[in-house]
């Protein structure tokens, strides 16, 4: 190879080299580019974060053969140093080692590495109990004849005071390129039964790539999934927004989920200089909720017009 590529600086003119040059930089980025799996959890700074699966074991060095030093539970407080370049795949699920800092049961701060999927997506504590999320696995779903996706599979937990599971729920989706995570408890918004609802998205960071939002409603014993909704857009170009009202919302109404859905596409020979003219087209879909479960009732007759913006 050393010699193929010595032959070709000696035969090739500058402009070729160059050109040369610029390929195997791009074929050696390439070949080191890391998996995607890993942009679901927080990349760029050290941070804050809880163990999400029990009997989480803690290396020496970040690698499965490395020796092992130490076994994390679920609940445990951790700060995330840095992630490494090393990947292990579990379950279709390919993230990095990380380095950590916790605390030990003698209070002196020991560090480790571990893989990543041991590592909650995201966490939230609301008075003794902590919301937390976790990607366990992912599975390759055929979409159409020619085209696949990773489905992953999403676990809700909720720990007592104790970090014991009182509660949990897995729902599998197709996440994409939607890696940015924010989750947080919003109450009951008057749903009868229900204590709480934890609420999770997966949000894009650029035009084009869709923010999942997912709500579990707590009632006390187990998580109960509720509809879902989902807001896209490309600025200028197209929109999809979809918004929920609970009862106990301005215009909620008793023992329903109102799901208001925008759409808008740009029409383009309509448009003044510096405006956008949209064809939007609205609907209403109704879920009604029982206490156990929410059911699909109706969807309202369309509603179409035009929209200007600047």
């Amino acid at each position: 190879m050393c010699k193929f590529v010595e032959f070709l600086f000696i035969t090739l003119s500058m402009k070729n080299i160059f050109i040369l040059v610029l390929f195997f930089v791009q074929l050696n980025t390439f070949s080191q580019e890391r998996s995607f799996h890993n942009y679901y959890w927080n990349e760029y700074d050290s941070y804050e974060a809880i163990i999400g699966a029990k009997n989480c074991y803690v290396r020496e060095n970040p690698s499965i053969n490395a020796k092992l030093i130490d076994s994390l539970q679920i609940g445990k407080p951790i700060k995330v140093i840095k992630s490494t370049e090393n990947e292990l795949e579990i379950k279709g699920l390919k993230v990095s080692w990380v380095e950590v800092e916790y605390q030990t049961s003698l209070g002196t701060i020991a560090k480790g590495f571990l893989w990543k999927g041991f590592v909650a997506v995201g966490f939230h504590k609301e008075g003794n109990y902590t919301y937390l999320t976790t990607i366990d696995k992912v599975e390759k779903k055929l979409e159409s004849e020619n085209y696949e996706v990773d489905n992953f599979s999403i676990t809700v937990k909720l720990l007592d005071e104790k970090n014991v599971i009182i509660g949990q729920k897995t729902t599998k989706k197709a996440i994409g390129d939607s890696r940015y995570f924010e989750n947080k408890t919003i109450g009951s918004l008057g749903l009868k039964e229900l204590k709480n609802i934890y609420r999770i998205s997966f949000s894009g960071e650029a035009c084009g790539i869709p923010s999942f939002y997912y709500y579990f409603g707590w009632n006390g014993k187990e998580f109960i999934e509720l509809p879902e909704k989902y807001d896209v857009g490309d600025a200028g170009v197209f929109y999809h927004s979809e918004n929920f009202i609970f009862p106990k919302e301005a215009g909620g109404k008793p023992n329903l989920i109102l799901k208001q859905v925008q759409e808008a596409v740009n029409d383009d020979e309509s448009g003044e200089k510096n405006t956008y003219v949209f064809d939007v087209t609205k609907h209403t879909e109704t879920y009604k909720w029982d206490g156990k479960k929410a059911v699909f009732v109706s969807k309202s007759k369309p509603k179409k017009f035009k929209r200007k913006e600047d």
